[in-house]
């Protein structure tokens, strides 16, 4: 019988020793570490898990369902930090909501909690409750009109006072939106700490399936980047290491080539099947085993597939016109053993250009969406980093105003109380990724910069978590960077 592979040997001993309480998997989701985790990589949840250092299972349920609108409503989520951590104390309205309420330190925090709220304070049916809680995800004033009376009828009657009865409601009736069950909590909370699990103990691995599945919270750029900030480096595409998917190596993470774009997929099949019967020995024996389309053996060579082979790109483009029309005669059908050997087509005399390292970073991103030979900085060389504060030192400066540079890799308009929009971005250099906050007064000096730059200078006030372990960047200017001297603005300042 063929044995299972080493990690998943690992995982089913981690399950049967029950490592939920493993120090190492909680500090990484505490410290702000979770991205590619599903269900907790997204920026508000790897805000408020650093907001509450959460370090149990529970408290990782309970978040999936606080992050969620009917349970963040009242800034339940300042609340919840709060008293996960014992910086406030527990308290209940009235006694019989401890029985309710004691697994969510005395918060609604899950949809069974407005049955329970209903049987167990108001006294009303849970048939009533479900009505309730149906009403409030959806937002049916009518409905919710219609139980608010009965509930405070039936409360009356069970000789519940006014003013706690009103409380209680106001508890209630907070929890409009939609929310999760704990049932579902759970599920999500168990596999977003699996999830962490791998990501910690083997993160080459769990990150080349991220990539592979490509079915995460970011664009795959931003989880180039946290390959980068994890010691991982990428690889261009190699025709002897096909994939399908991404392919784990050691700290290096290979890019398959079904992730060139515009690759026919008749091509990668071909390409796939026959690299089964054996790995190919030079771009001849390629084009033997896999009859290409023209197309896809240009975007092979532009893509660096054949670089292993140690020609340059020139020489393979040339190589390829060979190939091709050789086996394109009509006599060579079936007698390709005939036909002369690659080192037998001529080459043009004089010089052939080679592209730059940039030209092939940048060609690239034009067919993965990422640089996979570099970092996707090295793309913007041309700013002036070593002049700004590195996202690593920010956490130094808490209070004060800074001045620092960043990849912009995520942004999301919101709207305030007021109804006048904020914009949110996550910023990224080589030491790390923030969080930062434009405000309505600022979004609307400065939102134009944040699109117009892919690159933005920041300046803004790095504002502390209550529990010292995090922090965001209160946005009050935003701008062009700063280049080096003697370069030109380059990408790093296109509109």
């Amino acid at each position: 019988m063929q044995s299972i592979s080493p990690i998943v040997e690992q995982a089913q001993g981690w399950v049967a020793e029950d490592r939920w309480r493993d120090p190492a998997v909680w500090e990484m989701i505490a410290n702000g570490g979770s991205r590619a985790v599903h269900h907790i990589e997204s920026p508000a949840m790897v805000s408020l898990c650093r907001m509450s250092n959460v370090r149990d299972i529970d408290g990782l349920v309970a978040i999936v369902s606080v992050i969620r609108p009917g349970a963040a409503n009242e800034q339940k989520k300042l609340r919840f930090t709060r008293r996960y951590q014992r910086l406030e104390p527990v308290t209940y309205p009235h006694p019989s909501l401890e029985k309710c309420l004691s697994d969510s330190w005395g918060l609604v925090i899950y949809e069974e909690h407005i049955l329970k709220i209903c049987e167990q304070f108001a006294g009303l049916t849970g048939g009533r409750g479900d009505v309730l809680r149906r009403a409030l995800n959806k937002g049916n004033q009518e409905v919710i009109e219609t139980i608010r009376k009965e509930f405070f009828t039936s409360a009356h009657a069970l000789a519940r006072e006014d003013r706690v009865i009103q409380e209680v409601w106001e508890l209630v009736a907070g929890f409009a939106g939609y929310a999760f069950c704990k049932a579902h909590s759970a599920a999500y909370g168990l596999e977003a700490y699996q999830s962490a699990w791998l990501k910690c103990y083997f993160p080459t691995e769990f990150m080349a399936a991220v990539l592979t599945n490509g079915k995460g919270f970011y664009d795959p750029l931003v989880y180039v980047l946290e390959c980068h900030r994890l010691g991982i480096s990428l690889l261009a595409p190699w025709i002897n290491q096909p994939g399908p998917g991404f392919v784990p190596l050691d700290k290096q993470i290979r890019v398959p080539i079904s992730y060139i774009k515009g690759i026919s997929a008749k091509t990668v099949d071909r390409i796939l099947s026959a690299f089964e019967q054996g790995a190919f020995e030079s771009m001849l024996d390629f084009y033997r085993r896999v009859q290409p389309l023209p197309e896809d053996l240009e975007l092979l060579i532009r893509a660096g597939a054949f670089d292993g082979f140690g020609k340059t790109r020139a020489e393979q483009f040339w190589e390829a016109q060979f190939h091709q029309r050789t086996f394109s005669r009509p006599d060579a059908a079936g007698q390709s053993w005939l036909l002369p050997d690659e080192q037998t087509h001529r080459m043009p005399e004089g010089p052939l250009a080679e592209p730059t390292r940039h030209e092939k970073l940048q060609l690239e991103v034009e067919l993965f969406g990422f640089p996979a030979s570099g970092h996707p900085l090295e793309l913007h060389d041309n700013v002036g980093w070593e002049t700004y504060c590195p996202v690593s030192r920010l956490g130094e400066f808490i209070g004060e105003q800074v001045v620092m540079c960043g990849l912009v890799i995520e942004q999301r308009v919101h709207h305030q109380v007021t109804g006048e929009p904020m914009k949110f971005l996550t910023l990224a250099d080589r030491t790390g990724i923030v969080e930062t906050e434009l405000f309505a007064s600022t979004y609307r000096s400065y939102g134009t910069a944040t699109v117009r730059y892919p690159v933005l200078e920041i300046a803004g006030t790095v504002e502390p978590f209550e529990n010292g372990r995090g922090f965001t960047l209160r946005v009050q200017w935003a701008g062009k960077p700063r280049l080096r001297a003697g370069t030109d603005a380059g990408s790093a300042t296109k509109e």
